[in-house]
């Protein structure tokens, strides 16, 4: 073989990994070169004997990188739903670069991988009917995880009041029953307690009354009226 021929980048070796499920090491003119997964060796045609330019070359090396990026994020929202933005937050913990976790949102978001309208609405009804959080914490929630403001509007309107109340009012029994002292007590004790949990001003009230009974008392009216936000 000439000194030209020894020259051209050639694979000479296409080796499995013995751990890296589904992974091969590419060797060019007998020098191990990088690593990829199945589907890029297939898709590539990295076979041994083929030739690679460095043009063909970045384009395998980023192929590579945005299926390592997207595999991550599947595993991600594998074991959860996730907004966009923590998907994006935790690629970027991960050392991938913009250009990369862009794309690898923008396949899933196409894919329906990654909805965060969807998203909004399913943390809402879990947080608000099953954990009986109030609104405020949940749209707080939703704001921190990235979720653009008017998905977060949207998914607030989509609150049934009555269960929301409801949700109030059995997590208040419970703490009414373990609060001692006089009734205003109770009802400080309780009230604090619901707005801790994100419940509004208006539902604080209505729970109060229907576990305390209506009050004339001046303090306790002074009281209520507070938590009207």
């Amino acid at each position: 073989m000439s000194d030209e021929e020894k020259q051209l980048p050639i694979i000479t070796m296409v080796e499995k990994q013995k751990r890296g499920k589904h992974r091969y090491n590419i060797f060019i003119n007998d020098e191990y070169a990088f690593s990829v997964h199945e589907d890029i060796m297939i898709k590539h045609r990295l076979l041994k004997g083929e030739t690679i330019d460095p043009e063909q070359m970045l384009t395998i090396l980023r192929d590579e990188e945005r299926n390592k990026a997207y595999t991550k994020a599947l595993g991600m929202i594998g074991r959860r739903p996730h907004s966009s933005s923590e998907v994006k937050r935790k690629l970027k913990e991960h050392g991938f670069e913009q250009p990369i976790i862009q794309w690898t949102i923008d396949t899933l978001e196409q894919q329906n991988y990654i909805n965060d309208e969807d998203f909004a609405k399913m943390w809402m009804e879990h947080r608000i009917y099953t954990q009986r959080k109030g609104r405020n914490l949940v749209r707080q929630e939703l704001q921190q995880k990235g979720i653009h403001k008017e998905l977060v509007q949207g998914a607030m309107q989509t609150i049934d009041p009555d269960e929301e109340l409801e949700g109030a009012l059995k997590v208040a029994r419970t703490k009414w029953k373990q609060t001692s002292g006089e009734m205003i007590d109770k009802k400080r004790k309780t009230a604090a307690f619901l707005m801790r949990r994100g419940y509004t001003g208006s539902v604080v009230s209505k729970v109060l009354t229907q576990l305390g009974g209506s009050s004339n008392d001046e303090e306790y009216e002074e009281f209520a009226d507070s938590f009207d936000y």
